[in-house]
């Protein structure tokens, strides 16, 4: 079923650009409250007098997610700005190709 979900999602991304960039938004906003969820947790452990590398961990797994929320969401956005523009060029194309045969 997992499977299924990932090649309905890279579906999507192929054919419409605009699912990419809302895609990569989420991404953004997904993996950002992922790295809210690390620090917290590294907060709340500092205070609870635990190790110094659990905290030390949990603040790199933090901003390691955060990092690559925001390269690959920013990377979806703008591999979607890019397919917009060559579908747009195509389009405009195949305008030109169409209106020079009808005259």
């Amino acid at each position: 079923m997992n499977i299924v979900i990932k090649m309905i999602l890279v579906a999507l991304a192929a054919v419409f650009p605009k699912f990419k960039k809302g895609y990569g938004m989420f991404l953004i906003i997904l993996m950002s409250f992922i790295s809210m969820l690390f620090f917290i947790g590294a907060a709340l452990d500092q205070s609870a007098d635990q190790p110094d590398w659990v905290v030390r961990n949990m603040r790199f797994f933090g901003v390691g997610a955060l990092v690559v929320g925001w390269v690959l969401g920013i990377a979806l956005m703008r591999q979607a700005a890019r397919h917009e523009a060559i579908l747009k060029a195509d389009l405009d194309e195949y305008e030109r190709k169409r209106g020079s045969e009808s005259t």
